[in-house]
């Protein structure tokens, strides 16, 4: 923040005094209040931060304008971008394999592509045992990853992740059947984390996560030798869906 944006905060200041003192409307005058003292602090904290930047040694002084909020901000930014540039890069060069999905409720759409998709299968891990309960459990996961989110009907698909708890070959799941399991303790205790579906590839609000309490209906995976299909209700901060698909791999 240098003079320019000192001379912001003082005018943002100026303002909200102006309409604290002139307004009639007992909210607008809070509001305006609130916006005066927080443009004091932010003048506060400009006016210590650029006394340091201008009194400390120069590599103290470097750090103190690196932790500036704009500063960590834009390194935010660069470090983002050059990670969506590597995974673009990384899935252009990727194989592909046939994707049909359907998607209906919140959000409606078919989606017939043909997309990277990897395959994971992960054995129980040993370090993971509770040695008052039951074995750690074994996984599948199936990812299916878009360089760029396509179009899924009324929504984009960016990343699809089916995971398959208490993996042992090919055969049907029933995943609400193994979520009580697990709960029970019958099982390894297990929870969702790996069966999303995202469609701008960062997890936020519209991301939708299984719903396996039940109430949203049967939700299933099917595993076959170099395909699933699957049907699953999904749930999001915004909306319920379910989708149902097959997704292939070599």
């Amino acid at each position: 923040m240098g003079w320019k944006d000192m001379a912001r905060v003082g005018r943002d200041w100026a303002e909200a005094k102006k309409t604290e003192l002139l307004t009639t409307d007992n909210r607008t005058r809070d509001d305006a209040r609130a916006a005066g003292e927080e443009a004091e602090r932010a003048g506060n904290r400009e006016a210590v931060t650029s006394l340091l930047e201008g009194v400390l040694p120069e590599k103290w002084a470097q750090r103190i304008t690196d932790a500036r909020p704009e500063n960590v901000a834009q390194r935010q930014a660069e470090h983002d971008a050059q990670e969506a540039a590597e995974r673009r890069t990384r899935l252009e060069a990727a194989p592909t394999n046939p994707v049909e999905l359907e998607l209906s409720g919140g959000e409606t759409g078919s989606l017939s592509a043909a997309l990277p998709v990897t395959v994971e299968e992960r054995p129980a891990d040993p370090a993971d045992a509770d040695p008052d309960g039951p074995p750690p459990l074994a996984w599948l996961v199936v990812r299916v990853e878009a360089p760029e989110p396509v179009a899924f009907g009324t929504t984009t698909l960016s990343d699809l992740s089916v995971a398959v708890p208490s993996y042992a070959g090919p055969g049907r799941y029933d995943l609400v059947d193994l979520m009580r399991r697990g709960e029970a303790g019958e099982i390894g205790w297990w929870e969702a984390f790996d069966l999303y579906l995202s469609r701008a590839g960062e997890a936020d609000d519209t991301t939708w996560y299984a719903d396996l309490s039940g109430s949203a209906g049967p939700a299933w995976i099917e595993v076959e030798e170099g395909s699933l299909r699957l049907d699953l209700p999904l749930q999001s901060a915004v909306s319920a869906v379910r989708l149902v698909g097959t997704v292939a791999w070599s």
